[in-house]
């Protein structure tokens, strides 16, 4: 830099020139904008509601302590049937909050259809709960990608239910419909966490109903 590209201050040493000093701030700026952009968490305003886009599965305390009855629904699936999680009872049910403009949720998709088509034999049904504001993007997505789990389109009252201020997030929902499992964000290797989960609750038995006062078992 030449003394014509600088100014003196009034100690007179030489300072920078104005425009120096405004490029200085341009670049602090941008490198403000990229640092932001790095960070995992991404909140987006999505129907009046901040959603956060989890790029790894972080350890949050779930709407739903484990243990307690899943919230029961009735969602309008792609073909315009309605759909309710009580109608799974007895099977063990991954519920999936994802969208399609969420890049994490389209990394978790394929292994969700992955679990979908080993262990549906084994008695998993996955409900993925779509919770695009554009529903007609929902279908070409499915399509696209030749999934075949059941997709349902969230309203605002399961997402409170459960919860749901950040995605993709998964529930597990015993035989029994209570929730024993749940996870926010999808990274490297969560597909394995999944996994180890939904083997332990495929493999407890199937609880007899329990009958009700006055009833004789038979």
């Amino acid at each position: 830099m030449t003394m014509s590209e600088t100014d003196h201050r009034a100690d007179g040493a030489p300072g920078l020139a104005p425009e120096h000093g405004r490029a200085g701030m341009v670049l602090c700026a941008l490198v403000a904008v990229a640092l932001v952009a790095l960070v995992a968490q991404i909140a987006i305003d999505h129907g009046g509601r901040q959603i956060r886009i989890g790029e790894g599965g972080m350890a949050e305390e779930p709407a739903v302590p484990y243990g307690e009855p899943a919230p029961d629904f009735a969602l309008p699936a792609l073909d315009g049937t309605e759909v309710s999680l009580a109608d799974y009872r007895g099977q063990v049910v991954l519920v999936d909050f994802w969208a399609t403009w969420c890049g994490p949720c389209i990394e978790e998709l394929p292994h969700i259809e992955t679990f979908h088509r080993q262990y549906a034999d084994s008695g998993l049904r996955v409900l993925a709960l779509s919770t695009d504001m554009d529903d007609d993007a929902v279908q070409p997505f499915i399509d696209e990608n030749d999934y075949t789990f059941t997709v349902l389109h969230a309203d605002d009252a399961v997402q409170h239910a459960y919860g749901v201020t950040g995605i993709p997030v998964v529930y597990l929902v015993d035989r029994q419909g209570r929730v024993r499992w749940h996870r926010v964000g999808f990274g490297p290797g969560g597909e394995e966490d999944i996994g180890r989960e939904l083997e332990k609750l495929l493999d407890e038995p199937v609880e007899a109903p329990t009958a009700a006062a006055g009833e004789t078992p038979g």
